[in-house]
């Protein structure tokens, strides 16, 4: 027997901590392996209780990635388990498009976000392709089942309807989820998220021998199956052993298995060690809170059973912020736009259902919500979140566009910190338009710029100016246009909201396209200096103007209204 500090992690953390280097490393605590005995509870995090929730799965996933960033330097680090169910949940899409199809454009894609169920294999899988957590107080966990109907209308609203046997859509399902009080900022803009850079599906989940070698290498094993109940007669020995019972009843589970005991002359003796969710509850005598399973418990019972090679250097995660209800008008035209999902976030799905059958391909992920016009009309949106960017389209003319089809207006759009986003968005005959949205609800469309646009729309008109760098006032009073000159060319004063700063400014109207404007602020205050806006004037609003700063940098939006 030897205590083994694995040499592979001391080369992974050198390499990985370079990514990371304002974490703080902590030398990964000595674990015992052996042929006959592994004990890795030494690089484990706190056990923890799910209490009366159906969220085995997200606690075994999560207990393998506390473990995984301990294992490299990074110490005890506690995950949000009730962060990666709900988002795991409510971000889901439903794979079978033939189902969707049968019940129409606004047909329920997604789960409840509190809801439980599925595998840990899955969450570690998930953890891998796109999904990440924060850390435990950014989304405490709520052990209760009936914490959400308790504190939510929104839930209550969807329990209501479906007693009275009405059909729930995806809309009754978004209120829920989007509902502002349970995805805050608080969790879409958390300091740093831990993910999964690499894993490993094991093939057979009931082969001792390959569960074995794994833990052999220092890795814990996520472990899903459908076994014997421990408080039945038979389902554990006087040691607390949970052993395999033909008699008993069946329950579906995930742990996670971090070692193993075979220093008994007598094999019916060995056991597997595993970290169960259940707090102190069947654990097994002298197991320091861990749970005991047999080896016939294991080969009778597996189900589905991976392991984590490596994790991800803790990151922001600033797609995730595009998650909510938002305030939507382009061009003057209004509606809510539901942003449910980060496109790729289903590809494990797809790939899963594909591979039992489900599905006939692997489908490209392209969606992203959902709009509802005034008329309370649906109409899929897909497209692409990287950064702050979102580019996203919908088709009237095909209001239920598949997850792998992009049809229609095509918009582009950049977020800032406030939850505020601007942009333009092509029409099918090539022209652009501005637009926003906001969560926080739509902006008054101001007093009415004189149509058509020209220089004289604009001079001696004041603009409530925002940014997310400064705000203030913007007065164009000077019509410098040169009649020769392919553009309306003005110029004025801005005005920080603070009277600290007062600066040149200038708007230019392209005469081909008078609906666009370029601003130039020679200094917009907070040490930020000058800055440049690209917008478009809203064609049915009064004196609305929204774009954004060049994108040869990091584009931030604005607006503009006219007092």
């Amino acid at each position: 027997m030897k205590k083994f500090n694995k040499y592979l992690c001391l080369i992974i953390v050198f390499v990985w901590l370079l990514a990371a280097c304002d974490e703080e490393f902590e030398t990964p605590p000595d674990v015992t392996t052996s042929e006959d005995f592994v004990d890795l509870r030494p690089q484990q995090s706190a056990l923890k209780d799910q209490g009366g929730r159906t969220t085995c799965i997200v606690f075994a996933g999560v207990a393998a990635v506390e473990a995984a960033y301990k294992r490299i330097g990074y110490g005890e680090v506690d995950l949000s388990e009730e962060f990666i169910n709900f988002a795991r949940k409510s971000f889901y899409l439903h794979p079978i498009w033939t189902d969707i199809v049968d019940r129409g454009v606004d047909a329920r894609e997604t789960q409840l976000g509190h809801t439980g169920g599925g595998g840990g294999v899955g969450v570690v899988a998930e953890l891998a392709k796109g999904f990440k957590i924060p850390l435990e107080p950014v989304m405490p966990y709520q052990s209760s089942n009936t914490y959400y109907q308790d504190n939510y209308q929104t839930l209550r609203d969807i329990t209501v309807k479906s007693d009275a046997g009405e059909e729930l859509l995806q809309r009754d399902y978004s209120n829920f989820n989007l509902d502002p009080g349970i995805l805050t900022d608080t969790q879409l803009r958390a300091e740093k998220y831990y993910s999964v850079a690499q894993y490993r599906e094991i093939d057979d989940a009931k082969d001792p021998a390959k569960i074995e070698a794994i833990l052999k290498r220092g890795n814990e094993v996520v472990w899903d199956f459908a076994g014997a109940v421990p408080w039945e007669t038979g389902g554990r020995d006087d040691n607390g052993i949970w052993q395999a019972c033909g008699s008993c009843s069946i329950m579906g589970h995930s742990m996670l298995i971090v070692g193993y005991d075979k220093r008994d002359d007598d094999p019916d003796n060995h056991y597997f060690i595993v970290k169960n969710s259940w707090g102190n509850s069947w654990t097994a005598t002298g197991g320091e809170g861990y749970t005991y399973i047999s080896y016939d418990y294991l080969r009778n019972y597996g189900v589905a059973a991976s392991y984590i090679v490596l994790a991800n250097p803790p990151s922001e995660w600033p797609e995730i912020a595009f998650i909510g209800r938002w305030k939507f008008n382009y061009d003057g035209f209004k509606g809510d736009l539901d942003i449910y999902h980060i496109p790729g976030m289903a590809q494990y799905t797809f790939e899963y259902n594909y591979g039992v059958g489900a599905i006939p391909e692997v489908y490209d992920d392209y969606r992203i919500g959902t709009y509802y016009d005034t008329d309370g009309n649906a109409y899929k949106v897909n497209g692409s979140i990287k950064g702050n960017r979102i580019e996203f389209y919908f088709d009237i003319a095909t209001p239920l566009q598949k997850w792998d089809e992009k049809l229609g207006r095509k918009f582009v759009y950049y977020l800032d910190q406030n939850n505020f986003m601007a942009g333009q968005h092509t029409d099918g005959d090539g022209k652009t338009y501005g637009g926003y949205a906001r969560k926080a609800g739509l902006i008054s469309g101001g007093s009415q710029t004189p149509r058509p646009f020209e220089s004289k729309s604009y001079v001696d008109s004041s603009w409530d100016f925002y940014t997310e760098k400064a705000t203030g006032t913007i007065e164009f009073v000077e019509d410098v246009s040169n009649q020769e000159d392919d553009f309306y060319l003005l110029n004025g004063t801005f005005t920080s909201s603070d009277g600290a700063t007062t600066s040149a400014a200038q708007i230019k109207i392209p005469k081909a396209e008078t609906n666009r404007a370029y601003i130039q602020i020679a200094d917009i205050g907070n040490g930020e200096g000058a800055e440049s806006f690209i917008g478009k004037h809203l064609s049915w609003e009064g004196g609305l103007i929204t774009g954004n700063t060049p994108e040869t940098g990091f584009p931030l939006p604005f607006y503009m209204i006219r007092q």
